[in-house]
């Protein structure tokens, strides 16, 4: 079996491997009020940078839960190394292993496309409190992508479809989400113009290196700059 775009995350330990990184997150979550009340899901949370910065920086709860299992333990080992109180789980979006109205905001960084995308916006509108909010930063077509450009993505990061941001709002509205906003877009191309990665993406130099995983990096990495104009990213803000 082929080795994943993800497995390639996850073995090397790419912390923000979303566009932004951390300093993206970081505005993201000052546009909200977070309180010692509010409760936050860090969906697909990774290596835990995301949510660990947010405990470190807010007063609220904070649960994380990735479906990848060496995620998770590399998460459990920062959580653990850090000494913060963070519920931490395994499992997947498609089916939230949380009660109904669990949560005030659900995060999701550059993970529901890796989903059944349907699937886990409904569980996301399930688990939220009434008025919850999503927060879902995720790749998106800047135009309807032809079959091979369709193709030539999917098979190098194994998902199904790369949506339109027309497609991305009907997906959350069809998942009973009332109100859906744009509140940051940008292709590859234009996102370098500006500035916002400051943060080194963490990566683990301790593994041994291999050949099959590396090649998937660089795989993504000749999908940005050659289809640097036709997709890139939005942030979404969706309200029950």
């Amino acid at each position: 079996m082929k080795p994943s775009y993800q497995d390639a995350l996850a073995y090397y330990g790419v912390s923000g491997a979303h566009p932004g990184g951390l300093t993206l997150t970081k505005y993201l979550l000052e546009q909200e009020n977070v309180t010692k009340q509010t409760s936050i899901l860090d969906g697909g949370c990774g290596t835990g940078q995301t949510s660990a910065f947010i405990k470190k920086h807010y007063p609220c709860s904070v649960t994380s839960i990735d479906y990848h299992p060496t995620m998770v333990e590399r998460a459990k080992r920062r959580f653990t190394k850090e000494n913060l109180s963070i519920q931490l789980v395994q499992g997947s979006l498609e089916n939230l292993p949380f009660p109904s109205n669990s949560f005030d905001i659900v995060l999701v960084e550059s993970v529901l496309i890796f989903t059944n995308s349907s699937n886990s916006l409904r569980e996301i509108n399930r688990v939220l409190k009434p008025n919850g909010v999503l927060l879902s930063l995720e790749m998106t077509a800047e135009r309807p992508l032809n079959e091979i450009e369709q193709k030539n993505m999917c098979d190098v990061y194994g998902i199904e479809r790369v949506y339109t941001e027309n497609e991305w709002i009907a997906l959350m509205k069809s998942a009973g989400f009332s109100h859906v906003e744009v509140k940051l877009a940008h292709s590859v191309f234009s996102h370098m113009l500006t500035g916002m990665e400051t943060e080194e993406e963490g990566i683990d130099t301790s593994v041994p290196a291999n050949t099959a995983l590396e090649g998937k990096l660089m795989e993504h990495s000749h999908i940005l700059y050659t289809y640097g104009n036709i997709i890139g990213y939005r942030v979404y803000r969706a309200n029950l």
